[in-house]
């Protein structure tokens, strides 16, 4: 397991993956050229612990780097189990359904050769740029899409903005006098002011054929 010293330096050197793996390889006693992917896989988590213990911030590549890992580890051990109790597939009983094929359980996968460090290492750092990249994504479009988002005016505000409007013009207007920007959010916008306005018995309003301009008076 990695001492306090060499914890303590890998670090101050940055978090390095490639460092940190090649510690936790040297101090577990791994072969280089044909990684033990369960035992690298503890001494990863034993490194993460002891990073905790010290309170030090854990980089959240290196959470990632700990879930591969773990994944992988499983996969192994279901192989070597798979392996030795000799199970290749079952064979699954044909449905009573006409022209269906008969069906067999996926086979178990299993490494088809050794593993080394630095094709790890490799492996890992792709998996960890891949996640960056997409998260780097998510924030820009986070961030243009807040471009376009402006703030909710107060529908009072537009209420009372519209019925000034109104009063201003002799008590007597057209809809589309009322919308400055004849644009779908501003038709809207001002749409919903008027009906609010009717609600409360301060305007009125006709429309003397389907899809003529709505004439606007103000209640005595």
């Amino acid at each position: 397991m990695i001492d306090d010293a060499k914890l303590i330096m890998t670090i101050i050197g940055g978090h390095d993956l490639q460092d940190v793996l090649a510690a936790i390889t040297v101090d577990e006693g791994l072969d280089p050229l044909d990684i033990d992917i369960s035992r690298l896989a503890d001494g990863f988590m034993k490194y993460l612990e002891k990073m905790r213990q010290f309170d030090f911030r854990v980089p959240g590549r290196f959470i990632l780097v700990a879930a591969i890992l773990l994944r992988m580890k499983c996969e192994t051990m279901l192989a070597e189990e798979v392996e030795e109790k000799g199970i290749t597939g079952e064979t699954i009983p044909p449905l009573d359904i006409s022209n269906v094929p008969q069906l067999t359980p996926p086979m178990m996968r299993k490494p088809t050769r050794r593993v080394t460090l630095a094709e790890l290492v490799n492996a890992l750092s792709k998996a960890v740029e891949f996640r960056e990249r997409k998260e780097e994504r998510k924030i820009r479009l986070h961030e243009r899409v807040e471009k376009f988002i402006e703030p909710e005016e107060d529908i009072e505000a537009r209420i009372t903005r519209i019925y000034n409007r109104i009063v201003g013009r002799g008590n007597v207007m057209s809809f589309r006098e009322i919308v400055p920007d004849w644009t779908r959010k501003g038709i809207v916008e001002a749409f919903m002011a008027m009906l609010y306005l009717m609600s409360r018995g301060k305007i009125y309003c006709e429309q003397e054929e389907m899809f003529a301009d709505i004439k606007i008076r103000l209640m005595e």
